[in-house]
């Protein structure tokens, strides 16, 4: 009889253990996630919406970037004389064509 209560003191342990690891799962939220993994399309959309993302996020970061470096730049080497004069050309010919492109 003692023995048959020490299985069963063990069996109740473990329900309860079980119970905690389900009670755990559902916080979890393991059943919206399955669901997510058998929707093809949602899968797409959310990888595509996520990429478009990174994708913008590198576009505005390089873009900040070399227009710093290219701020930079031309402040130092603008004022040695072979390499200033190139520069400002590089700048006037920008400018030249910006103002083209927007009219």
């Amino acid at each position: 009889m003692n023995e048959e209560s020490a299985i069963v003191r063990k069996t109740e342990r473990e329900v309860r253990k079980m119970d905690k690891i389900l009670e755990k799962l559902k916080k979890v939220e393991l059943q919206e996630f399955t669901n997510y993994l058998h929707s093809p399309w949602r899968i797409f959309w959310a990888n595509f919406l996520a990429g478009t993302a990174r994708g913008l996020g590198f576009l505005i970061g390089a873009t900040l970037i070399i227009t710093v470096i290219g701020l930079l730049i031309t402040k130092i080497l603008g004022n040695i004389p072979l390499v200033g004069e190139f520069f400002q050309a590089v700048n006037v010919w920008i400018q030249h064509a910006l103002k083209q492109s927007t009219t």
